[in-house]
């Protein structure tokens, strides 16, 4: 029996999943997933490494993937990585630790000179490769708080054409929008308000967590990042940060107005997640045929986008005999690597 922890080090998410493996099979498992902003308080990831490490149990090894070094906490992004390792390593001390990198390898963090550049940036590669094993034909669309990974996998294999975040941000692999965090200029420059477009304000006063908990599509409880006024994650304090977006608020504004508002922002959020399945998909020649398999917690705009493209959308494969954890890159990194020991 071989127990695994995979990690996955957001900037403002930390996200773990927990595997046991007996005789090649993952038997059980769960996920923890806690939101933690880094650039507030990179001192703290450590204790709170430790802490997820108690609530899941003991592992024989870890596997390891992030992109908080993206924070600008951090003068650079290899300062970024080397730090993440370093908490993993103090957090969980004596336990091997491995890193996915940029070629889908996992490699030991036992001390030796590493590329801190090629482990920086690789959940999308760890989720992507678990899912061509299982389905070698689809077009796997992750939208998560922040962003959208939009992967071609091509005969079991991964047909990405970027490994770097500036390459995949230019051939549409990486789409920088997510289904929380995302502020609401980055969606939209205007909204239709009575019968009129009305440009918005470019100020941090909503985000798309506010949108899709005004419309119903998330729940309050799954606002898990930082609201933008420090207030509460109800319905009508969502619908309060959507008003200032146009200078106003919920005096001179109806509900209804400002839910339509939403509407739209959500509709424009669609359209360039869509845009994004055009242009990667626009180099397969099989595409009409490609299955997309939604994941992430913004899933469902993965499968508002296939059904515009109309093609087919598959569930993400379960991972385990009793189906828990579901696909992620904390879960898939931990898949791999107890697939490598057991």
């Amino acid at each position: 029996m071989v127990r695994v922890i995979g990690w996955d080090i957001g900037g403002a998410n930390v996200k773990a999943a927990r595997l046991v493996f007996d005789h090649g099979t993952a038997e059980s498992g769960r996920a923890v997933r806690r939101s933690f902003e880094i650039w507030r308080d990179k001192a703290g990831l450590r204790p709170l490494l430790q802490e997820i490490q108690r609530e899941l149990g003991p592992a024989d090894a870890m596997a390891l993937t992030m992109t908080a070094e993206l924070a600008d906490v951090f003068c650079d992004k290899a300062e970024g990585v080397a730090f993440v390792i370093q908490s993993a390593r103090e957090a969980v001390p004596g336990t091997p630790l491995y890193a996915v990198d940029l070629d889908g390898r996992l490699i030991p963090l036992d001390g030796g000179e590493v590329n801190l550049l090629a482990l920086g940036a690789t959940n999308w590669i760890a989720e992507a490769l678990v899912l061509a094993d299982r389905l070698p034909d689809c077009l796997m669309a992750d939208t998560g708080s922040t962003t959208t990974d939009l992967i071609p996998i091509l005969g079991g294999k991964l047909a990405a054409k970027g490994r770097r975040d500036i390459e995949r941000l230019a051939c549409g692999e990486l789409i920088y929008t997510g289904v929380l965090r995302t502020p609401v200029p980055a969606i939209v420059s205007q909204i239709p308000v009575g019968g009129r477009f009305c440009r918005i304000s470019a100020e941090y006063f909503a985000i798309a967590a506010d949108v899709y908990v005004a419309l119903g599509r998330l729940r309050p409880e799954q606002y898990t990042c930082s609201t933008p006024d420090g207030r509460g994650k109800s319905k009508e304090e969502a619908l309060g940060r959507l008003a200032r977006v146009a200078c106003e608020d919920t005096e001179g504004l109806t509900a209804s107005q400002i839910e339509a508002m939403a509407a739209y922002i959500a509709e424009k959020q669609v359209q360039q997640i869509t845009e994004g399945m055009f242009h990667v998909l626009s180099r397969i020649d099989s595409w009409p045929r490609l299955p997309v398999v939604p994941v992430g917690i913004g899933g469902f705009l993965g499968a508002a986008c296939a059904q515009r493209l109309d093609l087919a959308t598959h569930d993400p494969p379960a991972l385990t005999d009793c189906g828990s954890p579901s696909l992620s890159p904390c879960s898939a990194a931990a898949y791999l690597l107890g697939k490598a020991l057991d």
